[in-house]
């Protein structure tokens, strides 16, 4: 009836609202798991816990536990569960506004090191643990670098105003990587900020080589 419809539209947008919070809360609970356990030793009754949900919830959410691996992977790298690209994102978007050369590579690197700061580091972890046994997931992973490398460029190229000669790329990439990222840190002690002036340093070096 027609007397009904502001009321059901109430009352769907509330649910909807709802669905929305509860699936935030599960993305949290699984990058704060994830980071910390591993891939293994999380389970799903864990993380409904650590939610505040039923395992059903999170099957009807999220089908399957590598696909909350998956979507937590995305989580941690941005910081939310907003759908919004990482280079869309304003950090990323300030890149171009800087006028040296420096402080808009300064400004790329700090983007990943404000990635690396937080959980992602742990996530991928698991990530490349359950990548190991699962054909499927180990394919993910390689997306998720073929990813990394197009968006590096993206960046690196915006701070530099020209594009990356492939080896040039192929050896930021690499540097940039997390598995870096924790040797320098967790292994050698480096601070988040340490790598940034490295990685800064490393990529200038090589761009004035590159120029030679």
């Amino acid at each position: 009836m027609p007397a009904d419809e502001p009321r059901r539209r109430y009352v769907s947008t509330r649910r909807a609202r709802q669905a929305e919070e509860t699936r935030v809360d599960i993305l949290a609970a699984a990058v704060k798991l994830f980071a910390g356990s591993g891939w293994a030793r999380t389970t799903l009754a864990a993380i409904a816990a650590e939610a505040g949900v039923a395992v059903e919830t999170i099957y009807s959410g999220f089908a399957s536990k590598k696909a909350l691996l998956l979507q937590a992977v995305d989580v941690a790298i941005v910081g939310d569960a907003e759908p919004v690209a990482l280079l869309e994102r304003e950090p990323a978007r300030r890149i171009d506004t800087l006028q040296s050369t420096h402080d808009r590579l300064r400004q790329a690197v700090a983007v990943a090191g404000q990635m690396y700061g937080g959980p992602l580091p742990g996530v991928w972890r698991a990530m490349l643990e359950a990548g190991a046994a699962d054909p499927e997931i180990a394919e993910w992973c390689e997306t998720h670098e073929r990813r990394r490398r197009d968006t590096t460029a993206r960046a690196i190229e915006v701070a530099l105003r020209r594009p990356l000669d492939p080896h040039m790329l192929d050896g930021i990439w690499a540097a940039g990587s997390v598995e870096v990222y924790v040797k320098l840190t967790a292994q050698r002690g480096w601070t988040n900020r340490q790598w940034q002036d490295w990685l800064v340093d490393l990529i200038e070096r090589l761009s004035a080589s590159s120029d030679d």
